[in-house]
């Protein structure tokens, strides 16, 4: 037996101003792509043989420029057309907030499904893993068999996620059987920093879906929290539980049914946890936290949710308020012209310059004077290098700014390193962030989250949806459960 296997993922904001370019994407071909989609023991242990499309692969961003995503798209289904008469199924690993610029459905994912499906028919078997914070319709699960989700966010579960779901084609391939999900799309749209699967309400639906999986007619069940940083007739929630043969159909419903009415009953726990403030506020209690580090996470800009990282909303505060002698590191300011500015001076020199890229308030410049302390690698994750990063310590205060060439999000160690700077040898550190990055919570005394403006502003419910389901919690009041058709 052979299995067709590609991977196409992107969180996409639409408002972010620059979209993302296929040289952006990290592209890999062959047994590369095999590795890089980590399931290849699954299938050769079990004498099925992998035939790879493509891995393409992306951090958060603005949407994917259109002939980026034909590239990708067209070259998982040229390479499938090429392959159809060998393949017994086929294993994908997709986002689900794909967004296209230029694209009429918006949602790359389900274009690419629905051009799937036509070309292989309605029987070869699909198997489908997910991000939590992708968008899924009764459509899209129509074209698939098999559907799950990370259930963890932070998403510490992906490659765990992807296996489970290899696993269960591998079933699906040996014991062939009718396999059609069953869903339950719901009217809430919340996004990651209030839903997060440590917190209620997450924690008890991740609880349901387990104990779901444990019974043997239940083949697999996800939830679905849904993206909403682009505009699209795809958003909500959604409860998607597999029926392990269609016998199976009429308990899973029901397991559908009993999961979304939890959620519904307790979607007023879709909240921010710990603490969250304004600008001012993050500010005052952060420096008021006697310890340290304190970390103070810069939400309106958060690049892991693909923002620009040009924000200065957290650093004009800090230089308007007494920081009562403490360290601050702001990691960072994404500035291209102030980096090619500081590229001219040495380490030790006194620079005078403007930071901010000025394209809206949220980037207004900052006019600042000091000493340039380090030249360090600007890392996205832990490893790969986007440029120098540029660490000014401001003049008469303790606050170092990291100025960066890309919207990097500093979330491990190993990036701070890579940047010249120890995040422990501040009492305060900014980062752009919703909530806190998993790698970055043992080493944090005391986090809090500032609600400022910017592509990724938290208070989502004053945003122009204009293609959406209506009513929809919480941007309309509604007591009574209406699913989404």
């Amino acid at each position: 037996m052979k299995v067709f296997v590609a991977h196409m993922s992107a969180e996409c904001n639409e408002h972010v101003a620059r979209d993302a370019k296929l040289e952006d994407f990290l592209l890999l071909y062959g047994q590369e792509c095999i590795d890089e989609m980590r399931i290849r023991d699954i299938f050769e242990e079990r004498g099925i043989e992998i035939v790879p499309s493509i891995f393409a692969g992306i951090n958060p961003s603005g949407m994917i420029e259109h002939d980026a995503y034909e590239f990708i798209a067209g070259r998982i289904i040229d390479d499938l057309r090429a392959h159809l008469d060998e393949i017994d199924a086929i294993y994908l690993q997709l986002h689900g907030a794909s967004g296209v610029r230029g694209l009429d459905c918006v949602s790359g994912e389900h274009e690419l499904l629905r051009r799937i499906r036509a070309i292989v028919g309605v029987h070869m078997p699909i198997a489908l893993a997910l991000d939590p914070h992708g968008n899924v319709t009764a459509e899209l699960a129509s074209r698939v068999n098999i559907l799950r989700c990370f259930r963890e966010s932070p998403h510490i579960d992906t490659v765990d996620t992807w296996r489970i779901v290899a696993e269960k084609l591998v079933d699906l391939m040996r014991h062939r059987r009718p396999m059609h999900p069953v869903m339950r799309k719901l009217p809430i749209i919340v996004e990651g920093e209030r839903s997060v699967s440590a917190n209620e309400p997450m924690r008890s639906i991740n609880r349901l879906l387990d104990e779901a999986e444990a019974d043997e007619r239940v083949f697999s069940c996800s939830y679905h929290v849904g993206y909403l940083r682009h505009d699209d007739d795809k958003l909500g929630a959604a409860v998607v539980v597999v029926p392990n043969t269609p016998a199976d159909a009429a308990y899973c419903e029901q397991v559908a049914e009993r999961i979304s009415r939890y959620a519904w009953e307790h979607r007023d726990e879709f909240t921010f946890g710990g603490n969250y403030g304004d600008a001012a506020d993050a500010v005052a209690r952060a420096v008021a936290f006697e310890g340290k580090t304190a970390v103070i996470t810069d939400s309106g800009d958060n690049c892991g949710a693909g923002s620009s990282g040009c924000g200065t909303v957290v650093l004009r505060e800090l230089l308007a308020q007494d920081l009562r002698g403490k360290r601050v590191l702001v990691a960072g300011v994404n500035d291209v012209d102030a980096c090619r500015e500081l590229s001219a001076a040495n380490v030790g020199d006194h620079v005078e310059f403007s930071l901010g890229v000025g394209a809206d308030e949220v980037s207004a410049p900052v006019e600042l004077a000091g000493t340039l302390s380090c030249v360090g690698d600007a890392a996205v994750g832990s490893q790969k290098i986007v440029g120098s990063c540029y660490i000014v310590t401001v003049d008469g205060t303790g606050i170092d700014v990291l100025v960066m060439p890309h919207n990097v999000q500093y979330g491990h160690m190993e990036q701070f390193h890579a940047a010249g700077v120890e995040f422990h040898d501040y009492d305060i550190v900014v980062v752009k962030m919703g909530y806190l990055d998993t790698y970055l919570i043992p080493e944090t005394a005391y986090h809090i989250m500032a609600l400022t403006p910017g592509p990724t502003d938290q208070i989502y419910e004053k945003l122009p949806f204009r293609r959406v389901f209506r009513p929809m919690w919480p941007i309309d009041e509604l007591d009574e459960l209406i699913y989404i058709e």
